[in-house]
């Protein structure tokens, strides 16, 4: 197994020594658990990131498709306005015509 040689300051090895001593451990098997609890934390907070960032998109793009909807909905509103008005200029013209 690889080792790494690691120089701490005196009071965060007395916190160490304390913690492992309480918990019944040796002080590398409690700094191996912190090392890979950080990367785990680190990891899990990456990925919340990347979900909030997903869920901000998906909120943004809903908002998109309703003002496209509406869009789309009063065009056709309007389009339909003017085959109305188009279809009375006919009866008209073809009603004076008669």
């Amino acid at each position: 197994m690889p080792t790494i040689h690691l120089s701490l300051p005196e009071q965060l090895y007395e916190e160490l020594r304390s913690k492992a001593e309480e918990m019944g451990v040796q002080i590398t098997d409690l700094v191996k658990f912190f090392i890979k609890q950080g990367i785990e934390g680190k990891l899990e907070k990456q990925d919340d990131k990347r979900i909030e960032q997903y869920e901000e998109n998906v909120a943004f793009l809903e908002a998109k498709v309703a003002q496209l909807d509406a869009m789309v909905s009063e065009l056709m509103k309007k389009l339909k306005s003017l085959e109305e008005e188009e279809e009375e200029e006919e009866i008209e013209i073809s009603g004076g015509n008669s």
